[in-house]
């Protein structure tokens, strides 16, 4: 089954409340995973364009671009007869289910594309695309913007089919997620009008991302609606600005993930808890987490947390794994790191880049210079080689 990997940008987070898509990424993956065609423009949405700061499009940049039903027709035969593949489809199907409605074409209510966020979720033991590219050395290029995050995506595809292709439950999610029924030809590059970026943005050097970016929250696999909820929350956070509109933009998102008002409470008393312990796992809690902490309690709607208890001066010399411990992986290792990910995953631990309250970075060579492995020892993280480690995972599995 061939696929369509598609990603968006988006003025917003509620098509329903106007928002609209300000950037189209299409990656064309045929059977055996190899990319076939790219294709990707920018949108003029008639409006503002929403966070700048995030996604990068200033409303300069948009004020030629194609509209959307412009490019509508070509949209639909790039992905005519394919598996739609997106990083939470929940999001990026709502859109362009509405975008093209309002452009004749229709996509079911029910539909769901192919969501690689669930599936790395449990395959993987991560979730956003950012860990599930550290873990796997997928580079992303630059971040929110949308072909280079679908690409990303479609290499996340691939190492999620080599995984569990041959599971039965994927390959339902794969006929359901076909669209159409189209020959799935190839397309000419000149068949839709577009109009790329003028040019990347460079990456941020930021060493210690905010602590949004470092937060895990666990949920119960099954429950689909906590992940795509906790992922667009982020989102939210991403775009800070505190005011009123946080606040109906999480209506919206829960109203989408179908979160009724008691489990969204509970996620945002989790998600805080998550932030503070985070925020606090290395002993000292600085003045810009603190007003990070304070940012995501005013876009929660809860109480500005107090400092966390303080952690120990040191890490236990041994290595002790506890049910949602996040361990990470660097370097070339003996066994190949989809596996390990598949096996922690399964045993109810998480992966993903590292953070403060990362267990473990497991290292072909401890002594490694690699930026993991830097930022670990920031971090006051142990590093250890894989033996030392399949000795501790073990000991975890057989509690």
């Amino acid at each position: 089954m061939p696929y369509a990997v598609l990603d968006l940008e988006t003025t917003g987070f509620s098509p329903k409340r106007g928002d609209r898509i300000v950037e189209i990424g299409v990656v064309l993956v045929d059977d055996a995973g190899e990319i076939e065609h790219e294709w990707g423009t920018l949108v003029n949405p008639q409006r503002d364009v929403g966070a700048t700061h995030v996604h990068g499009i200033r409303a300069s940049d948009v004020v030629d671009a194609p509209l959307f039903g412009d490019v509508a027709t070509g949209v639909t035969e790039l992905l005519d007869g394919r598996t739609l593949v997106a990083h939470n489809q929940a999001f990026d199907v709502r859109f362009l289910r509405a975008e093209l409605a309002g452009q004749g074409h229709t996509i079911d209510d029910e539909f769901k594309a192919l969501c690689t966020m669930l599936w790395s979720r449990r395959a993987f033991g991560a979730a956003k695309l950012a860990d599930v590219c550290s873990l796997l050395e997928i580079e992303i290029g630059s971040a929110h913007a949308a072909l280079d995050d679908a690409r990303a995506t479609s290499r996340v595809l691939a190492a999620l089919d080599r995984r569990v292709g041959h599971e039965a439950e994927w390959r339902s999610h794969v006929a359901a997620g076909r669209l159409g029924g189209g020959a799935a030809a190839r397309p000419r590059q000149q068949r839709t009008p577009g109009k790329a970026r003028g040019g990347q943005r460079a990456a941020a050097a930021d060493p210690e991302p905010p602590v949004w970016k470092r937060v895990s929250v666990p949920a119960p696999l099954a429950d689909e609606g906590a992940a795509v909820y906790l992922d667009l929350v982020e989102r939210v956070l991403d775009d800070g600005v505190i005011s009123v509109d946080e606040h109906w933009r999480l209506d919206a998102i829960a109203e989408a993930a179908r979160i009724d008002p008691a489990d969204r409470r509970r996620l945002h008393a989790d998600y805080l808890a998550a932030a503070v312990a985070e925020a606090g796992a290395d002993g000292v809690v600085t003045e810009s987490e603190r007003a990070e902490l304070a940012q995501i309690a005013a876009v929660l709607d809860l109480p500005v947390p107090a400092d966390p208890p303080a952690a120990p001066a040191a890490r236990p010399a041994r290595i002790r794994l506890e049910p949602g411990s996040r361990v990470v992986f660097t370097g070339a290792l003996d066994r190949d790191r989809e596996e390990w990910a598949y096996l922690v995953a399964a045993a109810g631990l998480e992966t993903g880049g590292v953070t403060k309250r990362t267990a473990v970075v497991v290292a072909a060579d401890p002594a490694t210079q690699s930026t993991k492995a830097k930022k670990a020892a920031a971090y006051g993280v142990p590093v250890v080689d894989e033996q030392t480690f399949l000795a501790a995972f073990e000991e975890f599995c057989a509690r």
